[in-house]
């Protein structure tokens, strides 16, 4: 069958001539393939993997060292509360109405007079001095102290 005439010719080939001149030879080598980026991928998710274990481990002693912070001002607070009940209980023992009363319960008596008798100077400042020494100055001083009539630092040099 023969073709019509209105058909292009666009499935032939183009007809060589022999005298044509042959292009020369390319030299062709071959290229190394294009590796995916696989390898940066890698890479990258070890690094944000590694951020993200830095940053749970960071939280955890930060946790940890909240916890430590909070069993010390509980312990703070406890020893806070007990100073304050041993300050009052010092407080009490300390009290003029205690002390009477402790004082009666073992024996003793109010004194008569309000004379307030000065040790001298020497008992105090010497540094350490035998036990006799002592007692023998302190009855000395009493006796002196009797003799003499009541101190003029006490309260009944006031009337």
């Amino acid at each position: 069958m023969a073709l019509p005439a209105s058909a292009p010719a666009t499935h032939r080939r183009p007809v060589r001539t022999v005298d044509a001149p042959r292009p020369a030879p390319t030299r062709l080598s071959v290229v190394p393939r294009r590796r995916p980026a696989v390898g940066w991928f890698v890479v990258l998710g070890g690094l944000v993997f590694a951020l993200l274990l830095g940053v749970t481990v960071f939280q955890t002693r930060l946790a940890q060292n909240q916890l430590e912070l909070d069993r010390v001002e509980r312990a703070v607070d406890a020893e806070r509360e007990r100073f304050d009940e041993l300050r009052l209980q010092r407080a009490e023992l300390r009290s003029p109405a205690y002390l009477a009363a402790a004082a009666a319960s073992i024996g003793m008596i109010p004194g008569s007079d309000e004379t307030m008798y000065m040790s001298p100077v020497s008992i105090h400042h010497s540094g350490r001095r035998p036990i006799a020494s002592t007692a023998k100055t302190i009855s000395s001083f009493a006796r002196q102290a009797r003799a003499t009539g009541p101190c003029a630092y006490g309260p009944s040099a006031s009337r």
